[in-house]
């Protein structure tokens, strides 16, 4: 069971700016729609699924199960900022390793948030005894790699045109591993 006694959380960005970090409920599916119509078309692509379609966003509000998919969001005011997500695997040889995704608000980014995300993701994963987090992150996103690298993600791999864009253009996949802290023990 996922401990989720710390929410909400209040965190104070470089510019002052206070936001609130949460998990996910159904009723934010109109705040994620807008969040992801936001987002850079490069950053769309990470998703399994078109984000540009109303009924899939609307579907994973619906559907939400924190056991498998734990999405946080930072909420700035009314409105959604930033989304962290921890995916994992409940049963088979993966089980004790959570995938990461971070997002980020263009007008958001540089300010702390990507930073502090990354903590809350991490502190998720300790609490939930996994042996590794993954991130991956295309080659072009420096800020992206650099930031996972100041917290603790080392990098494992690169496969070079390994990822495809919307439009279809290749791009080299970084992949980067933080080594949990019970690992091992």
């Amino acid at each position: 069971m996922i401990p989720l006694d710390r929410y909400p959380k209040e965190i104070t960005l470089r510019d002052d700016a206070r936001v609130v970090l949460r998990p996910m409920i159904p009723e934010d599916a109109e705040g994620l729609w807008s969040f992801l119509r936001q987002l850079p078309e490069i950053d769309k692509s990470h998703f399994h699924e078109d984000v540009d379609r109303r009924e899939v966003v609307d579907r994973w509000a619906k559907s939400l199960d924190y056991e498998a998919v734990l999405p946080i969001l930072a909420i700035h005011g009314d409105r959604v900022v930033g989304s962290v997500t921890l995916y994992r695997n409940k049963t088979g040889w993966k089980q004790r390793i959570g995938i990461a995704r971070i997002l980020i608000a263009p007008d958001h980014r540089h300010l702390g948030l990507g930073t502090a995300m990354i903590r809350e993701i991490r502190h998720l994963g300790e609490k939930l005894a996994l042996n590794y987090l993954l991130a991956e992150v295309i080659e072009e996103q420096q800020a992206a790699v650099r930031a996972l690298e100041r917290m603790g993600f080392e990098k494992a791999a690169v496969y070079r045109n390994f990822v495809n864009d919307r439009k279809g253009h290749l791009h080299n996949l970084v992949v980067l591993l933080h080594p949990m802290s019970g690992l091992g023990k």
